[in-house]
């Protein structure tokens, strides 16, 4: 038994005649009235009392026809469903960046994202690592987009390596190490770091820039996961922080900060994860190979 059979019978009761029905629903009449007799003789049952003006629903027929309903009902619901949902996924893109200051990576890419889909509706998310990937188990987030040691870890994502990340320490202007040819990590642990998390991709990102030199346990640490509220805490104090490469071309953070010529360790290989169960969008594959290249 299949759908188009219950179809059948459906219309045939709706109808009253094999005739109207065959009209309805587009099929020749004996290939209808050849199915209904099909069908009859695999359910054991007679389904309608055959009339020179039509048909009538025997009551054998009417539970049966009644549940048929049902069950196609239920199937153009899901069907529907499923349409809703597919159109959903191509107009909605949920990101978190981890941690905060890989955002910048999304600079070009994300108005070029929106401009090829004009139709889409971004929500990205700055946050940390764990929350991240607390947001991705639950299905609350689509992607994200941070560094490929943490992720890698966790097996039930799906890991796509991009572009890697370029970092850097910034200053207030007026900072003493600001005017420095060169700035060392020794010199950088005279003053208080601001972080984007404690945990997380943090010390990959320490390491990186620091190399061989441990940041003492004691030493003061800002952990701040809001990169606006960071700047506002570097300005006003001589505190260091993280931030993108790319800002060594912007002009208006140039006005306030100043980037310090340190020798960092190789770039942070950066990733995007997905779970496996997420067949990816449009938008979203789209994104992937923009941050890619």
């Amino acid at each position: 038994m299949n759908t188009s059979k219950l179809r059948y019978i459906v219309a045939v009761d709706q109808f009253g005649s094999m005739t109207a029905a065959a009209e309805a629903i587009h099929v020749s009449q004996p290939s209808l009235t050849r199915t209904v007799a099909e069908l009859e003789k695999e359910l054991g049952v007679i389904l309608f009392e055959r009339r020179a003006r039509g048909v009538i629903t025997t009551p054998q027929g009417r539970h049966i026809i009644d549940r048929a309903a049902r069950i196609l009902a239920d199937l153009d619901r899901l069907s529907m469903d499923a349409e809703v949902y597919r159109k959903y996924r191509e107009s909605n893109l949920r990101l978190c960046v981890s941690p905060p200051p890989l955002v910048t990576l999304m600079n070009p890419a994300l108005p070029q994202l929106l401009a090829s889909f004009p139709q889409l509706r971004a929500d990205l998310k700055s946050i940390s690592t764990e929350r991240a990937i607390s947001l991705l188990r639950t299905g609350d987030t689509d992607l994200i987009i941070g560094p490929t040691k943490v992720l890698e870890e966790r097996r039930e994502f799906k890991i796509i390596v991009i572009k890697p990340f370029d970092v850097c320490f910034f200053t207030r202007r007026a900072h003493p190490l600001a005017d420095e040819p060169t700035v060392s990590a020794k010199q950088i642990l005279n003053y208080p770091l601001v972080l984007p998390e404690r945990a997380g991709s943090s010390p990959e990102i320490t390491s990186r820039l620091f190399g061989d030199t441990q940041i003492p346990s004691d030493h003061q640490l800002h952990i701040i996961g809001h990169f606006p509220l960071v700047c506002e805490v570097v300005a006003a104090t001589d505190s260091v922080a993280t931030v993108g490469q790319a800002y060594r071309n912007n002009s208006e953070f140039l006005k306030r900060f100043s980037i310090l010529p340190t020798n960092a360790a190789d770039k942070l290989s950066v990733c995007c994860a997905h779970r496996h169960d997420f067949e990816l969008s449009a938008p979203a594959a789209a994104l992937i190979k923009m941050l890619a290249h």
